[in-house]
């Protein structure tokens, strides 16, 4: 978008008045009437740059040309021309442009030099700071009260990431001129980059108390709120610079992509669609589309849309989201998980703020019953979230090893949990319960014992639980562990009454038990004439219970 000023003639005054309100219609109208009632270079040129702000760029270029026709020696149509090719990138033509509208006025208009300092800063991808200095200080020089000519300095300043310069420039252009609202907005927008919302609010609002219909300092505060996560306030301000500016297509569009934001999805996909002829060839509408598309549930959709803005977005342009959601898509949609991963993580890499969201596709992976894409994410999360990192991530990542039989690496999970489970909630059982079934997976023929001493301090544990309800959630894993340490007494200690004890153990909660009868109807002469329970397979007799129980109240915090 073009940055205006005031000009001589009230009309043409009235028109960049309203361009800077986003009031294109009336802009349009002013500019049109002045063409066509007094054709000059200047209405010409006017007429163009309004073309330029809609982004109807052959119509700005045929405004220009019939300028230069109209007076080949009025210097800003060829000021425009140039800002044309330095948008497509053309800048050695827009420095030809350039050099012509100084000729044209002997270097000696201060507007020339402004516009074309101006035009260094206006398009994204093509700016040339440093030009746009060295153009506005000349302007300043012709002409020492040229306001606007201060804000291109400071905006030039302000993409080499020098803030106070930029903040200097903006008070020295609202000291020539009090009523040069969007210097408040500029001011305003520095103390959004550094956090200071308060500050930047107070900005945004004496533009208000300036001009109540003044529609950007609603968009920014819009923006502002958002960022302070006060949804309500940042709709509510849209939709004021939405009443008061134009409703069309590139104010619409603007207004989508802040739904986008906000997580109204279904809302700003409704817009879009009334926009495809507008934008639907643009990086921003597919990605704003994707983004919607995947909230919607319509991945396969979402898909395309990604697909083509990665096809049409400079490399440049790609920020963490655009590779947050295509990993998204990509598992939506049933593409190669491993992929979809790789660009998640690259989301993460990119904008470190987006490191949770391994954490959630963690668990949603778990959830959805996928051990091993959990684990590549959880591990991921893990590497690259510092402090952040629980117990509840160590537990989970060892559910999910568990889960595709990796035993000994859920084993040592386990034991951190139980490390750090002890340091901070002593009496959760959740680290000894799982620790005790990593171990007992890893005594296939149940004579090594490797689970005995850690299932012995779950029971010990489990009987000093005082809560009730607590203490009945871990009747299922009692039973796998008295089955266990019955089986064990069979197999390495040939101690029947040991065996029995547990095997009465497990009736006491579930008088139906199959398995534990099974270990009462062995005697220990029985011991001696044939194998005990469980014996001859890889796995031991059922308990009467799931494989897998699901996780006992008393997540680890």
């Amino acid at each position: 978008m073009f940055f205006v000023q005031q000009t001589n003639g009230q009309s043409i005054s009235e028109g960049i008045n309203y361009l800077e309100l986003d009031k294109f219609a009336n802009a349009g109208k002013v500019f049109k009437t002045l063409a066509s009632s007094k054709p000059s270079g200047e209405n010409y040129y006017y007429l163009g740059y309004y073309y330029m702000n809609v982004e109807e760029l052959d119509s700005a270029k045929m405004q220009f040309e019939k300028g230069i026709a109209q007076d080949a020696k009025y210097g800003l149509n060829y000021v425009g021309l140039g800002s044309l090719l330095l948008q497509k990138g053309n800048k050695t033509g827009a420095k030809e442009q350039f050099e012509l509208a100084k000729k044209m006025t002997k270097s000696k208009n201060a507007d020339v030099f402004f516009r074309i300092g101006e035009a260094y800063i206006a398009h994204a991808g093509n700016t040339d700071p440093v030009e746009a200095v060295t153009n506005a200080d000349m302007a300043v020089k012709l002409n020492k009260n040229l306001a606007d000519a201060f804000v291109v300095i400071g905006d030039a300043a302000l993409l080499k990431l020098d803030g106070t310069t930029a903040a200097n420039n903006y008070d020295k252009a609202l000291a020539l001129n009090a009523n040069l609202l969007k210097t408040h907005i500029r001011l305003g927008n520095l103390f959004l980059r550094s956090k200071n919302l308060p500050a930047a609010r107070d900005k945004y609002n004496e533009a208000i108390t300036a001009n109540a219909s003044y529609s950007p300092a609603y968009r920014q505060l819009a923006e502002l709120y958002y960022l302070a996560k006060q949804y309500p306030k940042a709709i509510e301000n849209m939709e004021k610079y939405i009443s008061l500016a134009d409703r069309n297509p590139s104010t619409m569009f603007r207004y989508a992509g802040f739904l986008i934001l906000v997580g109204k999805h279904k809302e700003a996909m409704d817009i879009l669609a009334t926009l495809k002829q507008h934008y639907s060839n643009g990086a921003i509408y597919n990605r704003l589309m994707a983004y919607g598309s995947y909230e919607t549930q319509q991945c396969s959709q979402g898909m395309d849309y990604i697909n083509k803005f990665f096809t049409l977005a400079k490399p440049e342009a790609v920020i963490a989201a655009d590779y947050e959601y295509l990993g998204k898509l990509q598992m939506c949609t049933g593409k190669d998980t491993t992929e979809a991963i790789k660009n998640i993580v690259k989301a993460s890499e990119i904008d470190s703020n987006k490191v949770e969201i391994l954490k959630d596709l963690a668990q949603k992976f778990g959830d959805a019953k996928k051990p091993a894409a959990a684990i590549q994410m959880r591990e991921a999360y893990i590497s690259k979230a510092g402090s952040k990192v629980t117990t509840n991530d160590h537990f989970y990542l060892g559910v999910a090893y568990f889960q595709t039989g990796n035993f000994v690496k859920a084993e040592s999970l386990f034991q951190t949990v139980v490390t750090e489970l002890a340091k901070k909630d002593p009496t959760n059982l959740l680290g000894y319960q799982w620790l005790a079934k990593a171990k007992a997976k890893q005594d296939v023929e149940g004579t090594a014992g490797t689970a005995e001493e850690t299932y012995q301090k779950f029971f010990d544990m489990a009987a000093a639980e005082t809560d009730t309800k607590k203490a009945d959630s871990y009747k299922r894993e009692l039973l796998t562990g008295y089955y266990y340490m019955a089986v064990l007494n069979l197999k390495k200690y040939k101690s029947i009454t040991k065996a029995h004890e547990y095997a009465n153990k497990m009736l006491a909660i579930d008088p139906q038990n199959k398995a534990a009868k099974q270990v009462l109807s062995f005697t220990q002469s029985d011991l001696e004439s044939k194998p005990a329970a469980g014996t001859g397979t890889s796995k031991p007799a059922s308990t009467g219970t799931k494989p897998a129980p699901k996780t006992p109240q008393g997540k680890p915090k």
